[in-house]
């Protein structure tokens, strides 16, 4: 398996991959630091996971599943290997990269908030704590993993430009309202704007979470929320990996 990840990864070299796992997470930070200031945390992470971030995956999958897929996937179907590990490999290229981009915002918001703070002296209205930024990361990297094979799938089926906007709109136009349900399990792109709630304190709308705010219930500072989001968010993930996987090593026989 090492081999075919490796091999994966030497394809994406000498393209802008990296550039937009590092720039994208940059301009979330940057954007909320010079709009908000005094909500920059709550909108830096609220922005991110809301919009930018389902786009960079859309984007990231584009170039991972469409590098092969102009060639008609001719040059991997005429290999002499296993097409599951291919598979396999462009999955785990797309979770590398996207555990990537999410260090790279919740260093980057750590780092600003920092200097925004003790240097430029601005006061912020919901600080997380470092602590929660950074569990907040791993939550927002675990929970997003199943958009990998969705997306990488979706490169496949119809193409990079409708993957992006089918992404993307998802998000916006349907999750930040099924995250505030009980059964926000249901549809994998609730879970993070759920968690978020209880670990950053953040609603799916960008308020902050506080009584008196639109949107606000305390059911959704529940930390048991947690404790049925991340196994749901990992079994969607699993499920989709396996079905990607099974429908790209059909492809050969057809």
């Amino acid at each position: 398996m090492k081999n075919y990840f490796q091999a994966e990864k030497l394809k994406y070299q000498h393209t802008f991959l990296k550039g937009i796992i590092v720039l994208m997470p940059l301009m979330s930070v940057i954007f909320a630091a010079w709009l908000t200031h005094a909500y920059f945390a709550v909108d830096s992470y609220n922005w991110w996971y809301i919009g930018l971030y389902p786009g960079m995956l859309g984007i990231v999958c584009g170039m991972i599943g469409g590098k092969d897929r102009r060639k008609k996937n001719v040059t991997i179907w005429s290999l002499p290997c296993s097409m599951g590990k291919i598979w396999d490999a462009k999955v785990l290229t797309g979770a590398a990269a996207s555990g990537i981009a999410v260090l790279c915002i919740v260093i980057f918001t750590i780092i600003l908030g920092e200097m925004m703070e003790h240097i430029l002296h601005y006061t912020f209205i919901i600080r997380p704590s470092i602590a929660a930024q950074l569990f907040a990361g791993l939550l927002m990297w675990l929970t997003t993993l199943w958009q990998i094979p969705f997306c990488l799938l979706l490169s496949q089926k119809i193409g990079v430009f409708l993957l992006f906007l089918v992404n993307i709109g998802s998000y916006v136009l349907v999750a930040s309202t099924i995250s505030l349900k009980s059964w926000f399990a249901l549809f994998p792109g609730a879970i993070t704007s759920r968690l978020m709630c209880a670990v950053l304190r953040i609603l799916p709308n960008g308020l902050p979470a506080m009584e008196g705010q639109m949107t606000y219930s305390p059911e959704l500072m529940e930390m048991q929320n947690l404790l049925i989001g991340i196994p749901a968010a990992l079994l969607w993930f699993f499920v989709l990996w396996w079905v990607s996987r099974r429908w790209f090593e059909r492809q050969v026989t057809v």
